[in-house]
């Protein structure tokens, strides 16, 4: 049966440190950073915190210094809030989401500049300019060729059936 129960903490935690950094703290270094993500170990000791930051100016070294230093206060605030019975031990780390994404964004325009609209399909081209009239099929014609198919087999059949009897 699968737990519900450390999604949930993770969640919590992760509305928790934001309403905290937004809210709370008032050190202007840490302005524009928000929480992505909070993994929980198995044992809810140990928890993974995920940060990005938007217009700061600080470098991803600087504010995960700045998180490290007021870790105190945000187990403090696990503590009051009576989220957990245990206080998890605090690791920050950088999430580069958001830069990855950038990278595969400008790699998708680039290959956009670099793409040939000559060669792209047109779907508004059509498609009886391009075929003889040797390749249409009348359904008519083909029904009768089937039928007289058909036919030729009963009458093989038929003849293979009389030639059993002769014998």
């Amino acid at each position: 049966m699968k737990s519900f129960r450390i999604p949930r903490l993770q969640e919590e935690l992760k509305k928790l440190f934001n309403i905290t950094l937004s809210q709370k703290l008032r050190d202007p270094k840490l302005d524009w950073v928000t929480i992505t993500d909070v993994v929980l170990s198995k044992d809810l000791r140990y928890a993974k915190v995920y940060f990005s930051h938007y217009m700061n100016p600080a470098s991803h070294e600087e504010i995960r210094e700045q998180l490290i230093k007021t870790s105190g206060y945000f187990k403090k605030q696990i503590a009051g809030a009576h989220v957990m019975r245990t206080i998890p031990e605090l690791t920050f780390f950088y999430d580069d989401t958001e830069d990855r994404a950038e990278k595969v964004d400008k790699l998708l325009a680039r290959i956009k500049d670099n793409y040939n609209d000559e060669d792209a399909y047109d779907p508004d081209i059509d498609l009886d300019d391009y075929l003889d009239d040797d390749e249409y099929y009348d359904l008519d014609e083909d029904e009768d060729l089937y039928d007289d198919l058909l036919d030729d087999e009963e009458e093989d059949d038929q003849e293979d059936e009389d030639e059993d009897e002769d014998k």
